[in-house]
């Protein structure tokens, strides 16, 4: 083959990979994806190598340094600002503090002046009342009638040159009053053993008349009524769900090998690793559990077919039997993740066919 053949054929394939790309978008297989770089590249390199299309040298653009303005400041005038600034917001609480502590010096010794000190006595000037006592004067002269007393020889009274004096008013004194209580009548105490007396004889008893036996009354049938239905109890809730299963119709083999292709993603279509698919078959009762899955996109049903599914997990429980499938997703422990999906089976060689499911986290 010529060279323009082969760059003929490539460009082929790699249309005929653009329209598969455009038609799925994000959902594009990654080999698929793999394979239109590389077509790229070596198209790239083919028609380098032809001469077919020109290069252009492409220039690089330096960007010119940006000329100082007189708004930039060095290094050195930033330091120094800051620790200016350090300085003055340093000043201003010692300020703050001296002067709160001032203020409280100020207080203290008003206080101090407003309440006497302890040990100190409180005088309280109190204002006298002048009295009309008369006081004995001994520099005073005598009256004229104890002079004339002396001089006769006699002796005055003992009294009679001091005051009159006022007899004081009695107080009554209070004196309470006695009641006498009242006199309490003794109450009669029943008497606990009472002595034995005659007692008249119990009148015989009388025959009382037969009690009349009702009529039977008819009772009407009431109906029972019915219990409850019982409450629905609510699903479990899964982190993880089915989002999506193969076409069967493009799923058709001619191995009796049952696959199953399993793609366990996040809420972004992002591979996660760590699970595994657990199966129970019905009604062989068969129990398998898988590998664990992987982070890429690890398995492929093929690469050339139409109808093309990736994962990253494959569950192989043996040979294609009559029955049903009952799988789920479980975490590496076993504890289910997933509602439990069901696939049924022929052993009909016309009916052979292998499965795909998505399990796709809800959150995250």
């Amino acid at each position: 083959m010529s060279m323009e053949q082969i760059i003929q054929a490539k460009m082929a394939r790699l249309q005929e990979l653009k329209q598969y790309q455009a038609y799925y978008g994000s959902y594009t297989p990654y080999p698929i994806v793999l394979e239109i770089n590389q077509l790229e590249a070596e198209l790239g390199r083919l028609l380098r190598a032809g001469g077919t299309r020109p290069t252009k040298a492409i220039k690089r653009q330096t960007k010119p340094p940006r000329p100082k303005t007189n708004g930039d400041r060095s290094q050195a005038m930033v330091d120094l600002l800051a620790t200016v600034s350090f300085l003055g917001l340093i000043c201003v609480l010692a300020f703050i503090l001296l002067g709160s502590y001032v203020y409280y010096l100020n207080r203290t010794q008003q206080l101090a002046l407003s309440y006497p000190a302890q040990g100190e006595s409180v005088q309280l000037e109190i204002a006298l009342r002048p009295t009309f006592t008369p006081t004995l004067n001994p520099n005073a002269p005598l009256p004229a009638e104890v002079v004339d007393s002396a001089n006769s020889g006699e002796l005055p009274a003992a009294n009679s040159y001091l005051p009159t004096v006022v007899p004081s008013t009695p107080i009554a004194t209070v004196v309470p009053t006695i009641t006498p209580r009242p006199n309490m009548t003794p109450t009669q105490v029943p008497e606990l053993f009472p002595l034995e007396k005659e007692t008249a004889p119990p009148p015989e008893p009388t025959k009382a008349a037969p009690t009349p036996i009702p009529a039977r009354l008819e009772q009407r049938n009431t109906p029972t009524p019915m219990p409850a239905p019982p409450t629905a109890i609510p699903a479990p809730s899964y982190p993880f769900a089915v989002t999506e299963t193969g076409n069967r119709a493009f799923q058709k083999t001619t191995v009796q090998t049952l696959v199953i292709y399993v793609s366990v993603v996040s809420e972004g279509n992002i591979p996660l690793g760590g699970y595994k698919i657990i199966g129970d078959q019905v009604p062989s009762g068969q129990h398998i559990e898988s590998a664990l899955s992987t982070w890429n996109w690890s398995v492929v049903n093929c690469l050339d077919c139409s109808y093309m599914k990736q994962g990253n997990l494959k569950f192989e429980p043996g040979p294609i039997a009559d029955g049903v499938w009952n799988i789920y997703l479980a975490d590496e422990g076993g504890q289910p993740v997933s509602p439990v999906h069901s696939f049924s089976y022929s052993s009909a060689p016309d009916q052979w066919v292998w499965d795909f499911i998505i399990f796709r986290r809800l959150h995250g």
